[in-house]
């Protein structure tokens, strides 16, 4: 299976500051964690930072691995990057674009949350400092469209009506956007991760953020407690998972949890934060997030898995399943396990080429002198060609001798009748002897015997020699010029067109086999 790990990181047209970036930033993590999880279960992943060429290319992929909270600098995009995704037709993971569209408006969020009956703080819109309140003190004030508790410190809470003002007109100015204002719930925090399908949602163990800050100080999971680490807010606030619950309070935070992301439309996973009122010990829910942090070493999302006895490719593979199973895909994930591997041919072994392979062809296809008589190469990138890898309709193969990668083969503008062939050798000791012949014959036989041509094509630079000897010792026969086609330095060459048929190379191999 072939899935691209899409993600997004703003650029210094963002709005993030330098250490608001650190929210951002930690997405890297994850998509290598990732990687490598879905590496390990046999599947070919492929890192794609969001970009107009990103988004075009996933329609050759099977999963979208979508992590992308955002396109270029605009943090506000994340839904319709999910919409452009879902209108090719591509399986991913996360949640629709509209339930995206929702959540990340916290104001929105809580009006449907209210709507449905599911207890949240007392909330109110401010679109400027001079709104009318309504509200109880204290209360906290936040960024309406914000995530990552960006814009959220110790310096939040509110407990009169000139600080409120104050500290709304901060918000406005700083963030470009309306302020959400709710209730303070002063009490103990949690948060419950969720891995949804089509039969439902699982509800990982519950974590608790244990406050260990002084008196006076408000136990808030602030910006600093959730990335700074050298902050002291970081340090003392400790998490803890699963969470000591009474069994009715467990089942009841799950319950709700479920029916806040049944009520925001929230599929494939997703984590709902809660106070519970130290008064009466009710739970309330503060936040639904469709696209939590998943990385490895801090996430609560990972410790609740772990917690649940999933390791973390455990993890993403229940995601990645999850989401399949969504688009009706589920049977993508066991395919790994019977990718063609390539074929042996005498001493050489024709291997698929996989996205591991990308640094070595790099090297290969970016040396001048190696491939002076080529087309030159479309990927610039590393990455770049990791996606033509993995978006390539043709067979392509690097050339083992023994352990040794030595070269790359392709048969490539394959048709039912017809295909034509290249190669290459990538490694100067194995150069002149007499491996190019060897190469296109096993390229012929593989051709012929394993896809069923009827004919292949070829063509070489005059200039060429070594090719051209290799595909005539081979039984290719010359049929034609193309002149002036190819470029060397500031020349253009006349290449030279050879072909040959399936019955001409079994008739010659039956000659050399008497």
């Amino acid at each position: 299976m072939k899935v691209a790990i899409l993600y997004n990181i703003p650029g210094e047209g963002s709005s993030r500051s330098k250490i608001e970036m650190e929210a951002e930033l930690e997405v890297l993590e994850t998509v290598e964690g990732a990687k490598m999880s879905l590496e390990a279960k046999g599947h070919e992943a492929v890192p794609l930072q969001c970009s107009l060429e990103a988004l075009f290319s996933l329609k050759n992929f099977d999963l979208v691995f979508n992590l992308a909270e955002g396109f270029g600098d605009n943090l506000r995009a994340e839904p319709n990057v999910a919409g452009f995704i879902e209108l090719l037709g591509v399986a991913c993971t996360g949640s629709s674009p509209g339930a995206l569209e929702v959540a990340r408006d916290k104001h929105l969020a809580k009006l449907v949350l209210e709507r449905e009956g599911i207890p949240t703080p007392r909330f109110q819109l401010f679109r400027s400092s001079e709104d009318l309140f309504s509200l109880d003190f204290p209360v906290i004030i936040k960024p309406v469209l914000e995530d990552a508790s960006i814009g959220i410190t110790s310096d939040s809470i509110a407990r009169d009506e000139n600080d409120l003002r104050v500290k709304v007109a901060r918000i406005l100015e700083t963030y470009r956007q309306p302020a959400l204002v709710e209730e303070y719930i002063a009490g103990r925090e949690m948060n419950a991760a969720l891995i949804i399908g089509p039969d439902g949602a699982e509800v990982l163990p519950i974590s608790e953020i244990v406050f260990n800050l002084p008196d006076g100080v408000p136990q808030i999971l602030g910006f600093e407690a959730k990335w700074l680490e050298d902050s002291p807010f970081y340090q003392n606030t400790v998490p803890l998972c699963p969470a000591p619950l009474e069994p009715e309070q467990k089942e009841r935070i799950e319950l709700l949890a479920r029916q806040a992301c049944s009520a925001l439309g929230v599929e494939n996973y997703a984590r709902v934060d809660f106070r519970i009122r130290d008064e009466d010990g009710e739970p309330f829910v503060i936040e639904v997030n469709p696209n939590p942090c998943i990385n490895p070493s801090g996430s609560g999302f990972a410790r609740a898995a772990a917690a649940a006895g999933m390791d973390y490719p455990k993890l993403i593979e229940r995601i990645a399943m999850s989401a399949l199973d969504r688009w009706g895909k589920g049977d993508l994930w066991t395919e790994a396990t019977g990718q063609d591997e390539g074929f042996l041919s005498g001493e050489l072994d024709f291997k698929c080429v996989r996205v591991k392979d990308a640094p070595l062809l790099f090297r290969w296809f970016r040396d001048e002198e190696l491939t002076k008589y080529m087309e030159p190469s479309s990927s610039l990138t590393i990455d770049q060609l990791e996606v033509s890898i993995l978006c390539s309709k043709d067979e392509d193969f690097v050339i083992y001798k023994g352990d040794v990668p030595i070269g790359f083969a392709s048969l490539y503008d394959r048709t039912h009748c017809t295909c034509e062939i290249s190669y290459l050798i990538g490694e100067s000791d194995y150069r002149g002897k007499v491996l190019g012949r060897k190469i296109v014959e096993a390229l012929m036989n593989h051709g012929f015997c394993r896809l069923g041509l009827r004919s292949i094509f070829a063509s070489a630079t005059v200039e060429n020699l070594s090719s051209i000897r290799a595909l005539e010792g081979a039984g290719f026969r010359m049929i034609g010029t193309r002149r002036a086609s190819s470029r060397l330095k500031e020349c253009c060459l006349n290449d030279i067109l050879f072909d040959i048929t399936k019955y001409e190379f079994l008739a010659r191999r039956s000659g050399s086999e008497r």
